[in-house]
Parts: structure tokens; C-alpha cells; sequence
């Protein structure tokens, strides 16, 4: 086997794998998207919403703003986070505190909702680690690959989750490999 990166900036990885047959590159592929953990929020309890969006629209905003996360966090682990913020202007990502320095959300810029002049926004939450096979907002990046030829497949890699796009290939691998181990044992017990 061979992985080759053939181009690399910031947002976007694109990688040759030889050697592997299409069995192997769609559950490499899956594994990026569903199986490696990423924080988003779960829960959010809005105490003052003045914008245009009605909570529910609000939540679901938010609950698409993926964070970065912390070294010492664990499945399990919650991120409290909280938002006040009065208009006008428009409420960024960024504008989101959590109770962990560590953790911030992974693109600071987008846009959660405008304020007009006399408009206030005031929420908190809670944000776990997830998987994309549980909620689609945990996916952890866009990922794609072609058949170049006989055993070549060539791989964009986009992550969305906080991960770097090498660090998302390397925690798919490692999917890959506890549930190869949880296999092997299942195999063993029989």
C-alpha cells in the first residue's frame, strides 16, 4: 500500500491511496464521516431570543457550529457554553463562551443571526462529543474519492470538525482498527 498526497492547503487535502480495493476506501471514507468523535451542541435553552428566529431555528443553528476539542476531553464529558449578546449587529460563532478555554467553535465567522437596534439574544448550552452515524452534525468532513484505476483511489478530504484534515484520516485509521479488534475478539469467543 502507498498514500501519496498529491495537494494540500488549508481547507482541503487531496491524497492517493494505491494498493487498496474499493472495500477499503468506502469504509475509510465512511469512518471519516460517521465514526470519529466530534463536539458539537446538544442542548440548547434560549432565555431571551429578540432576533428574527424563532428557538427552534436558533437551536438548530447552533447545534451546526462544530468545536474544537479540548485534549482532556472524553466521550461523556459535556461543554457548557453560553451566548448574551445584544444588537445591533450579527452574532458570530465566536461570540459563543465555553467553559473550557481549549474549546472554541472551528470556524469563529459564521453567522448565527442578526440583531437589530433593541434586540437581545441570551442562551445556554451543553455540547458532547458525538458521531456522524448518531446526528449529522457530528460528521467530522466532507469526504470523497474516485476510482483512478485498479487499486488507486484518489481522496479529497475536507474536515469540518475541528480535526485537521490529516488528523481526521488518522482517527478514521484508528476507528478502523478498534473495530477490526472488536471484530477479531467477537471472532475469537465463538
Amino acid at each position: 500500500m502507498n498514500v501519496e498526497t498529491v495537494e494540500e492547503n488549508d481547507d482541503v487535502l487531496k491524497i492517493r491511496i494505491d494498493g487498496i480495493n474499493e472495500a477499503i476506501a468506502n469504509s475509510l471514507r465512511r469512518s471519516m464521516v460517521t465514526k470519529v468523535p466530534t463536539l458539537a451542541t446538544k442542548e440548547l435553552y434560549v432565555s431571551k431570543n429578540e432576533s428574527g428566529l424563532i428557538d427552534e431555528i436558533l437551536s438548530n443553528r447552533v447545534g451546526q457550529i462544530p468545536f474544537t476539542i479540548p485534549d482532556s476531553f472524553e466521550e461523556g464529558d459535556e461543554l457548557n457554553i453560553a451566548l448574551q449578546q445584544e444588537g445591533p449587529g450579527t452574532v458570530l460563532a465566536e461570540d459563543i463562551k465555553s467553559d473550557n478555554e481549549e474549546a472554541e467553535p472551528v470556524n469563529p465567522e459564521i453567522a448565527v443571526v442578526d440583531l437589530k437596534e433593541d434586540q437581545a439574544l441570551k442562551f445556554e448550552g451543553k455540547a458532547v462529543l458525538g458521531r456522524g452515524k448518531d446526528h449529522a452534525k457530528h460528521q467530522g468532513g466532507t469526504v470523497g474519492y474516485e476510482k483512478e484505476e485498479e487499486g488507486s483511489y484518489l481522496f479529497r478530504i475536507e474536515s469540518t470538525s475541528g480535526y485537521t484534515n490529516e488528523e481526521l484520516l488518522e482517527e478514521a485509521i484508528s476507528q478502523i482498527k478498534e473495530d477490526l479488534d472488536s471484530f477479531e475478539e467477537a471472532v475469537a469467543e465463538l
